[in-house]
């Protein structure tokens, strides 16, 4: 196997643990309350066990997952658009346009099936042109958007806390701004069904920024040869060293922080940039530590988590698929609590495991990846 299999190996490898852990976090949403996914205490926390989770997926899971997601989303455009160019493709950088106008679409189905507010393909999409236009500018550029756009996101997590009271109400100042004058709202309560303009318009902002940000990441790694698996052990392990520390200590904050107010209204907002900040070293940190375990696990082990990543695209649309099924209609009226939601995230992992492995065995691509390659191909 030559070098550059070797990258994609690793590329798929990090991926397939990125879209099984991505349902952790997925699975909340699905089963409780919008605000179980920020006030933890709203619902679905009934004993120490349920906690426990709690602590362990803001921690370890929350934004991290995703964070893996994007970066690795943002080296696949460049790939693509690499691949394009050697298959002698006149303008490679258009057909990418194309292909993720084609996500867009996705996504846009996603959302409406699904009833999100956005939906990560179709932010993805959003921003892959930005993505593309920078593919080739110089480390250091990138890395002066990549913090600038950091610190925006810190400025507008305190600028949209400052507009909410300490009962997480919309200020009087701001209701010609927001003219629903609509708080903290589902964000935060479980006994609201309504995400207000203010903090809705907080979370479109955070989100994509934060995307953008991590995107921006993935595309920093790959021209540092972080990502492909190619640098060497020791390396590796100085990364890790550093980022994973640092990154627990930092996201640690939030948790604590939350629980020590008690999950007060009034650092509902702020409370989570310190596990946004976190998030960029444990990323790193991440692909670091899951490059080196790719390289001592057995084969058959890692061919398994390869194949789940090779079927991202199916893995993660049959997810909700499975989310909706379960829990909106099969269980609409029970009440879950994390311990009963994680068994739910168990059977998907095994069911996704096994079925990528069998379908990977018969087939060079999984479904959805195949419709959307041919959609992509579709003028020759």
């Amino acid at each position: 196997m030559n070098i550059k299999n070797n990258r994609i190996d690793n590329l798929d490898f990090i991926r397939g643990i990125a879209i099984l852990g991505i349902l952790i976090m997925n699975s909340v949403v699905f089963a409780l309350p919008e605000s179980a996914l920020w006030n933890h205490s709203s619902a679905g926390t009934e004993n120490f066990l349920d906690w426990i989770l709690v602590f362990f997926s803001v921690i370890f899971i929350d934004g991290k997952m995703m964070g893996l997601f994007s970066a690795l989303f943002a080296v696949g455009l460049v790939l693509f658009v690499e691949s394009a160019n050697r298959k002698g493709y006149r303008i490679p950088v258009l057909l990418s346009l194309w292909r993720n106008l084609l996500l867009f679409c996705f996504g846009m189905i996603h959302i409406v099936f699904m009833y999100v507010y956005v939906d990560i393909l179709w932010a993805y999409a959003v921003l892959s042109p930005a993505i593309l236009f920078l593919r080739n500018k110089r480390i250091s550029l990138l890395l002066g958007i990549f913090f600038a756009t950091i610190f925006i996101s810190i400025f507008n997590g305190f600028f949209f806390q400052s507009i909410f009271d300490s009962n997480g109400n919309l200020i009087s100042e701001m209701e010609h701004i927001f003219t629903d004058k609509k708080g903290l709202g589902s964000y935060w309560f479980s006994n609201s069904e309504v995400l207000g303009d203010a903090i809705g318009t907080y979370f479109l902002l955070m989100y994509f920024f934060r995307i953008f940000s991590l995107m921006l990441l993935g595309l920093i790694l790959y021209k540092l040869n972080v990502v492909q698996g190619s640098l060497s052990k020791k390396t590796y392990k100085k990364i890790i060293y550093i980022c994973l520390p640092v990154g627990l200590s930092i996201t640690l904050i939030t948790p604590v922080w939350l629980s020590i107010e008690n999950y007060d209204p009034e650092i509902a907002v702020m409370a989570y940039l310190p596990i946004f900040i976190g998030t960029y070293p444990l990323v790193i940190g991440y692909v670091s530590l899951l490059s080196l375990i790719y390289t001592k696990i057995s084969r058959k082990i890692s061919s398994y988590l390869k194949d789940c990543g090779r079927m991202a695209f199916t893995n993660y649309i049959t997810q909700s698929l499975f989310g909706m099924l379960v829990f909106y209609y099969l269980f609409e009226d029970v009440e879950f609590t994390r311990k009963e939601i994680i068994i739910f995230v168990l059977v998907v992992w095994i069911i996704q495991i096994i079925w990528s492995k069998l379908w990977l065995k018969n087939f060079n691509q999984g479904p959805l990846e195949w419709f959307w390659r041919k959609l992509t191909y579709i003028k020759g």
